[in-house]
């Protein structure tokens, strides 16, 4: 994980973290860890992005909070050190995308700001985001990749490098129709426009476009998955572990040869057990243990003589011998794990990632 060599700005950004999202399409698991803090390549997604952030030079940070936001604070709180001053923003009624950055208008006030939805798998280049904006003029430039999935993902249009609409019906002169990855660059004037309560950000930028101003956009140079879903979120590590990479400070040690990234790979030693293409956070595994193309969070325990296929264990206890395939397998700490199975994991890929 290298973060850009061209200069932060020539006044550092502040940046705002969207985290107040509920998680709907991640449940069991989010009615009791919020999504900001999923651990992916075994570091929470919240923590990773607002590291990246320091290390492009990012001061100060918001970041709004609704579901299991006390949980979200503690967390970051108690990390801070290699962190942006962060400021949080709670939000007793949810408020979206755009009405967050409302609530925060006089942190945002001061300047252009950065702006990342904390359910992305994206590293993305700040340095260069913020120089397109700002040779541009423009109001808004959005960090975007091919959309592959079009059904899926509401589509934008554009000509050159502006986006002349969103969805499928809003025309365009490119042939392959763009993703937006959650990441952006803002003026501050924008704040102005957002109405009072909830609001999103595409109905903001619809405004700005039927106004007859202009949004730009940057392409991505590197891996980007949406983790909207548990079967993306596994689709997404094993992605990173066929690149080898990059993976973020604190991620673990990674294994070339087996395709391994674990926390403690001394431990899983002892254990015997069997890894191959796996993401291990500190868990516990037991003698003879089997996995492919797993993803184990930390704080699960997995006993002896069990087999794992594209599995997704997020918590609990998988006991003994038990062979499963294409399962998320979550309970609360030293509850049994129920297996809950995929949806197709086909899902969220978008940009310069191996189809597996």
């Amino acid at each position: 994980m290298i973060p850009s060599s061209r200069p932060a700005s020539r006044v550092n950004p502040r940046a705002f973290l969207l985290a107040a999202g509920r998680g709907m399409r991640f449940r069991p698991v989010t009615e009791r860890i919020s999504k900001p803090l999923l651990p992916y390549l075994n570091v929470p997604l919240a923590r990773a992005h607002l590291a990246h952030l320091a290390r492009f030079g990012v001061r100060e940070a918001g970041v709004n909070l609704h579901h299991l936001g006390h949980q979200i604070e503690q967390h970051l709180v108690d990390g801070a050190s290699k962190l942006p001053k962060l400021v949080f923003f709670p939000e007793p009624r949810i408020l979206g995308t755009a009405g967050g950055l409302a609530n925060a208008a006089g942190f945002l006030s001061g300047g252009d700001f950065l702006v990342i939805n904390s359910d992305a798998a994206i590293e993305p280049d700040y340095g260069r985001l913020l120089e397109r904006h700002r040779e541009s003029g423009r109001l808004a430039t959005l960090l975007v990749v091919p959309n592959r999935e079009p059904d899926r993902y509401t589509p934008l249009q554009s000509e050159g490098d502006r986006v002349t609409g969103f969805g499928r019906e809003s025309g365009g002169s490119r042939d392959e129709p763009l993703l937006f990855t959650g990441v952006s660059v803002l003026s501050p004037r924008l704040l102005a426009d957002i109405p009072p309560g909830e609001s999103s950000l595409v109905d903001l930028w619809k405004r700005v476009l039927e106004r007859g101003q202009e949004i730009g956009w940057l392409e991505h140079d590197g891996p980007f998955a949406d983790l909207g879903e548990p079967g993306d979120f596994l689709r997404s590590s094993l992605e990173a572990l066929a690149r080898g990479g990059p993976f973020p400070p604190g991620a673990g040690v990674f294994d070339e040869s087996s395709r391994v990234l674990s926390l403690g790979p001394s431990e899983l030693a002892a254990a015997g057990a069997d890894l191959h293409a796996c993401v291990i956070g500190d868990a516990a595994l037991g003698t003879g243990a089997r996995l492919r193309n797993s993803v184990v969070w930390g704080g699960a325990r997995i006993e002896s003589g069990v087999f794992l296929e594209n599995c997704l264990v997020a918590g609990g206890v998988v006991e003994s011998n038990v062979r499963l395939r294409n399962a998320l397998l979550w309970a609360a700490p030293g509850e049994r794990a129920v297996a809950i199975p995929l949806a197709d994991a086909a899902h969220g890929f978008h940009a310069r990632s191996p189809r597996l």
